[in-house]
């Protein structure tokens, strides 16, 4: 990974899910999608730095 590093690409995912879901209404507003699926989005979002978190910790669990 060139431009991100792999420690910084949780951290990223994060705050972009984070102001997602914060901006879940004014989303709704603009684009008609409900609140409710941007902030299912977000979610999944946030679990992708989950799952590379548990994933490289059973990497190195060896």
């Amino acid at each position: 990974m060139s431009k991100w590093q792999s420690k910084d690409l949780p951290f990223a995912i994060t705050m972009v899910a984070l102001l997602i879901s914060n901006l879940s209404d004014k989303i709704e507003e603009w684009t008609s999608i409900p609140s409710m699926f941007v902030q299912f989005f977000a979610l999944a979002l946030m679990l992708i730095p989950l799952y590379i978190w548990i994933s490289g910790w059973l990497k190195n669990r060896k």
